[in-house]
């Protein structure tokens, strides 16, 4: 009984003073001055940031770079305010209202008064972000304007695109990188970051990015790494964000540092569930394959001196795809498609276990024994030019698709390749039936389905033609002079997809991601145009819609300088480099 009066009072005292706030409230005397009409009264239309505010998945939230050194600590933020009557902002006032936690892991809250402006410190290296709640203050009107945003730091060179350009020899690497509404580009990244590195001879660049989990889970998070590949032996991965060193070649190739003309790379699958490898090809004729990780592995090493495997280690491989569960070669030297399980128990699955010397490939690399003895046009006697497979939707039901040139016509053909389940290579022979002669006939681990003449198909350089997983297996993208087309496999039709300045040809075009990662977005829609005048390079960019259309809410972008004016050189590669959870924020 006590306790229940103790309750009942303590109502009665909440009842009464919601009562008494309510009687207040009915008294309260409006002191405001409201002797004006609506045509004098002044009202803040609008109210921007410079840098600009994104929406993004935690609210809105502007990013501002990472503090590279101490003379960049202090950073501004401007609110850019429009007004129907005053045309300055004497008649505001400005309440930034700041929640943060400080470098020593203080939480601190504060208010600045100020005339637009939010200056703020960051530390060196570090990342930082500010909960800011804004109250614009109009004296004339006795009334308030409010905004609540974030401020983030934003690593160096995060969501940009890297830029390989110049003679061999003395080759740079530049950066384009949007944040916000400015755009920041280098010629040269060294001008940011001030590293030592050596770039003189690069070759191409590749690109990794998922979430480590080390075996005794401590310490996941997400990893990135962009590989620069250097003919000189002086292949390394770096930490995009700062390009400092975190693998040399030794630790990048299994199962030894090799000295090779990068020449292009194929990827398919999904980081996101580990299902992601990768094939890399070289000017010679080398082939390395690996998974999501930055290494890559000499396929079959471990096979090498097996009596027991028809391992093959005699190729020169010039064109590559990754089916659901094989790496599927293009053997230019002996005029045959060669494979290999992409299911490699050598193959490390995290970073710390990749640089061990017991992470190398184990399973051969075997004679697929594709017949071509009843098409038209056999691709024993071209030369092969890409392949490539749709691995965002039915992955596992796909077809292989390869595009050769004929050299003497200067036609090019289509063969799709169904995969055949043979068993595991060295039992993939037919038995011979009781009394038959002959030897035992080798079963075929693919079978050409399909053979197609692609008429229209014309690209100045057959490297230009391009494939990306966000469209049908009928879509490819090929450049011919100045020109980028959408070229239709079934029809012949083609689509012009951007035209270059006058005087520019284009050389190269490259998706910003070759990924069918949920966590990538829509990156696969962005299309990156390497430019060449003759002297110097430039890069443009589109993007395209689901239907492999021109989005026309898209401005194409043409860079042909940095922001100090210096021209870039002709452009070797360019690599996007986005974090593993991409999200529309630049």
């Amino acid at each position: 009984m006590e306790n229940m009066m103790k309750r009942i009072y303590s109502n009665s005292r909440v009842f009464m003073f919601l009562v008494s706030a309510l009687m207040l409230v009915g008294c309260y005397k409006d002191k405001g001055n409201y002797d004006y009409t609506l045509n004098t009264m002044n009202e803040i239309k609008s109210v921007t940031f410079s840098p600009s505010v994104v929406m993004s998945a935690g609210g809105d939230i502007i990013e501002v770079q990472q503090a590279l050194d101490e003379e960049d600590r202090t950073r501004r933020i401007e609110a850019v305010v429009e007004q129907t009557l005053e045309k300055t902002l004497d008649n505001l006032d400005f309440y930034w209202f700041r929640s943060y936690v400080d470098e020593h892991g203080k939480g601190v809250k504060d208010t600045i008064l100020s005339k637009g402006f939010l200056e703020f410190d960051l530390p060196v290296g570090k990342a930082m972000s500010y909960n800011i709640f804004l109250q614009i203050y109009d004296r004339t009107t006795d009334l308030s304007h409010y905004s609540s945003f974030m401020i983030t730091t934003r690593p160096v060179f995060k969501n940009s695109l890297f830029v390989m350009h110049g003679e061999e020899g003395d080759r740079k690497i530049g950066n384009i990188e949007v944040i916000g509404n400015e755009t920041k580009i280098y010629t040269d990244v060294k001008a940011v970051t001030g590293d030592e590195n050596h770039y003189e001879n690069a070759t191409g660049f590749g690109y990794t990015t998922f979430i480590d989990i080390p075996d005794n889970l401590a310490n996941i998070g997400v990893t990135s790494s962009l590989i620069v590949y250097g003919s000189d032996g002086e292949t390394k991965a770096y930490n995009p964000h700062g390009m400092n060193v975190k693998y040399t070649a030794q630790q990048i190739f299994k199962p030894e540092n090799v000295e090779f003309s990068y020449s292009r790379s194929v990827q398919t699958g999904d980081p996101s569930n580990y299902t992601m490898c990768k094939v890399v090809l070289t000017e010679d004729g080398s082939v390395y394959v690996g998974n999501h990780l930055h290494t890559l592995y000499k396929p079959g090493f471990a096979c090498e001196g097996s009596t027991d495997l028809p391992h093959q280690t005699d190729y020169e491989i010039t064109a590559a795809t990754i089916t659901n569960n094989r790496f599927l070669m293009w053997d230019a030297k002996n005029g045959r498609f060669l494979y290999s399980s992409k299911e490699d128990s050598g193959f490390a699955t995290n970073e710390g276990g990749s640089i061990s010397p017991s992470s190398v490939s184990r399973n051969p690399l075997l004679d697929a024994n594709v017949k071509f003895t009843a098409l038209q046009k056999s691709p024993a006697d071209m030369t092969a030019v890409m392949g490539y497979i749709n691995y965002r939707d039915n992955y596992s039901q796909q077809n292989a698709y390869f595009i050769f040139k004929d050299d003497a016509s200067g036609d090019y053909y289509r063969y799709e390749l169904l995969m055949q389940d043979i068993g595991d290579g060295s039992k993939a022979k037919r038995r011979l039936a009781a009394g038959e002669d002959g030897e035992e006939e080798k079963l075929s681990a693919y079978t050409i389905v399909s053979e197609k003449k692609l008429v229209g198909l014309t690209p100045t350089d057959m490297s230009t033609i391009t494939y990306n997983s966000w469209f049908t297996t009928t879509n490819l993208f090929f450049a011919e002079g100045n020109t980028v087309y959408r070229y239709n496999v079934s029809n012949g039709d083609r689509f012009v997809v951007y035209e270059a300045p006058q005087g520019y040809d284009v050389t190269k075009i490259k998706f910003r991601t070759e990924e069918s990662s949920v966590f990538s977005a829509d990156l696969g829609l962005y299309l990156n145009i390497v430019l060449f005048n003759g002297v110097n390079g430039a890069v443009a960019e589109v993007k395209l819609n689901t239907a492999a259309d021109l989005d026309e809410d898209y401005a194409p972008l043409f860079y042909d300088k940095d922001n100090e004016g210096n021209l870039w050189g002709e452009i070797k590669d360019i690599q996007f480099v986005n974090d593993y959870i991409y999200k529309m924020i630049y």
